[in-house]
């Protein structure tokens, strides 16, 4: 424990704002267990579920779990696709764009960004998955990214233990984490000689290296901003941990760039904690689980249904097994002597019916028709058509797929950067760019960007069907009609990799000498005819003479 960073009264003031935030969310609390009894959560979660306990037992339907797997795998499909170098980095100054050394080091920065955040190590691709799994379940979520030693981290924080606090503006600025760690990874993390006497004292004594500790970590705008210090206060972004049951602080730091991303799925005005797909429809999804709760009962009573039967003479020689024989049960005349009671079956049919209207409510809520776009296109589709889809389907997403971007994908790649150049991961500005005291500006290449241009896209395919019967009338139609230009388009729009797509200067080249052989063909063929009339002409000649 370092004495120096001590402040009682501060520690005092940061509990006081933390129970001011934990009071804040309280109303939120009933509604994000009644999401955790109905979707598998093992992480504990708000209802305090011991890790590897049952999960869901009050389901009885499956759709809106299934929903938001395939919400998930969409939202990171649209956002961050792995597969694609989806971060393009530029600067607004366009004479600067024009400078070959920088458009240079904008075509590296991206690529550099690119394989830090997706390289193995960091968990990058899981953590993505995490947060729009949680974005589903609850409607916001946080990932924490820093530098360590080996790389990049990424983590998804869960919104159990996470409180958030907005500026002026609406935009989130303050992050509280109230979490449990044992002294052997708080070791681990802040270094034996930061811990707290208790702490150490766990450390010291064998078997108790695993003994719990509540620390509380505060990451919001620093008031006693100062860049000329040299301690924690030259930060903008303050960073606290505070052990909660001492009152004292393992570490003050802070940051340049927010290491803690908060996005929010849906707000309405006034809203703090963002609403999920999850939270907008539970009652159907409540609803569609009673229903099948109903339904399971009803098939069960079709299926072995009970009997009713005149007196309860011989009843125990009664063999309701498959392959059972059962004698003395029919009259003379053939008739049962025992009959099943009704159990509703006549209604199941119904009763299924209006469960699929339910699930289908479901599924739209979590865009499963999208997911069902992304992964198994109708193959009987036309190109145009694909297109217009698209751009439907992308009115839908863009809302939420845009928040995103702006709360979390914005500033996690502007702290990419940071701590990038910080650490020397990526190489410095350009002279250029220092002279200019310019900062890059982030732009993404990904599906959602595709579904934005895939309206114009798909007007111009139109376009080009309606031209088809013009230029049968006029054949001068066809000059009016920039091809090429309309292919490059359509593969950045439908997001083909451009390593597929010749460059301008190549297609330039190649046109070039197909020109030059064609011409070395043609001059071939001259210089053979040629040859051939003057060999004809010599032949005539000879004929006369002899004549």
């Amino acid at each position: 424990m370092i004495d120096t960073m001590q402040d009682e009264d501060l520690a005092k003031a940061d509990l006081r704002n933390h129970e001011r935030l934990v009071q804040q969310r309280q109303p939120w609390e009933a509604t994000y267990q009644e999401v955790d009894a109905r979707f598998p959560n093992g992480a504990g979660g708000f209802n305090g579920t011991q890790p590897g306990a049952i999960r869901g037992a009050r389901n009885y339907d499956a759709t809106h779990i299934t929903g938001n797997q395939r919400f998930a795998a969409a939202g990171v499909a649209i956002t961050t696709p792995e597969e694609t170098g989806y971060i393009k980095v530029s600067f607004l100054d366009e004479d600067l764009m024009k400078i070959p050394a920088v458009k240079e080091w904008c075509e590296y920065a991206g690529k550099r960004l690119y394989a830090i955040r997706h390289a193995m190590h960091t968990g990058f691709v899981a953590s993505a998955n995490e947060d729009w799994d949680q974005l589903g379940r609850y409607g916001t979520s946080a990932v924490w990214q820093e530098a360590r030693p080996w790389g990049m981290v990424y983590r998804t924080l869960h919104l159990s233990e996470t409180w958030i606090d907005v500026d002026f503006c609406g935009l989130v600025d303050t992050v509280h984490r109230c979490f449990e760690r044992s002294a052997r990874q708080l070791e681990d993390f802040f270094g034996k000689e930061n811990l707290t006497p208790k702490m150490r004292d766990a450390l010291a004594t064998p078997g108790k290296e695993d003994t719990k500790f509540k620390i509380l970590h505060v990451v919001r705008p620093n008031t006693g901003w100062d860049e000329d210090r040299l301690d924690h206060r030259r930060f903008p972004i303050a960073s606290r941990y505070l052990a909660v049951d001492e009152k004292l602080f393992l570490r003050r730091a802070g940051y340049y760039t927010m290491p803690i991303s908060v996005s929010r799925h849906a707000t309405s005005a006034g809203e703090l904690y963002g609403r999920s797909p999850a939270i907008d429809h539970m009652p159907t999804i409540n609803g569609l689980n009673a229903m099948r709760h109903t339904t399971l009962r009803a098939g069960h009573k079709a299926t072995d249904p009970a009997l009713v039967f005149y007196n309860d003479d011989g009843v125990s020689s009664l063999a309701t097994k498959p392959g059972g024989i059962s004698p003395g049960f029919v009259d003379e005349e053939g008739r049962m002597m025992i009959h099943k009671v009704p159990g509703g079956e006549a209604g199941l049919p119904w009763a299924e019916s209006m469960i699929e209207q339910e699930r289908q409510t479901v599924r739209t809520a979590f865009v499963e028709d999208f997911y069902k776009i992304l992964t198994d296109p109708n193959s009987r589709m036309t190109t145009t058509e694909v297109l217009e889809v698209m751009a439907k389907q992308g009115v839908l997403v863009r809302p939420f797929a845009s928040r995103f971007a702006m709360e979390k994908q914005h500033p996690m790649t502007n702290r990419d950067l940071e701590l990038a150049l910080q650490n020397g991961q990526l190489r410095d500005f350009p002279p250029e760019v220092k002279e200019a005291g310019a900062w890059p500006v982030i732009a993404y290449e990904n599906p959602l960007a595709a579904m934005a241009r895939a309206e114009s896209t798909a007007k111009t395919r139109r376009w080009l069907e309606g031209a088809q019967p013009l230029s049968a009338i006029d054949p001068g139609v066809a000059d009016v009609i920039n091809a090429e230009e309309i292919l490059r388009g359509d593969a950045e729009a439908m997001g083909v990799p451009l390593r597929y797509v010749r460059p301008p200067e190549e297609v330039a080249a190649l046109r070039q000498k197909r020109g030059e052989d064609q011409k070395a063909v043609a001059d071939a063929e001259l210089i053979e005819k040629t040859a051939g009339a003057s060999l004809d002409l010599a032949r005539a000649g000879q004929i006369a003479e002899a004549a």
